[in-house]
């Protein structure tokens, strides 16, 4: 819940509250589910081709979408086109 800068709180990113610098636009940040990826662990899984682990945590939470009857915005869940906060 509690940002660390640069970084947004990941519930900001997810919920849309937080909106982009022009510095996270550029480096393709969005709000969104691959965004609190990026926050928790954009180093090792963002700005590169995405991994299985990173689809299986994505398939996880488009189930539980479902199972909760949340709509789920398609594009924003992976970070592969995200430059990472470093």
């Amino acid at each position: 819940m509690t940002p660390q800068t640069p970084k947004p709180s990941c519930h900001d990113a997810l919920t849309g509250v937080w909106q982009p610098s022009a510095t996270d636009t550029a480096g393709g940040r969005v709000p969104g589910y691959g965004m609190t990826t990026n926050i928790i662990n954009g180093g090792l899984e963002c700005n590169m081709p995405t991994n299985s682990k990173v689809v299986d945590r994505v398939e996880y939470y488009k189930r539980y979408a479902v199972v909760l009857n949340v709509g789920v915005d398609e594009t924003t869940l992976y970070c592969d086109a995200m430059l990472s906060y470093r």
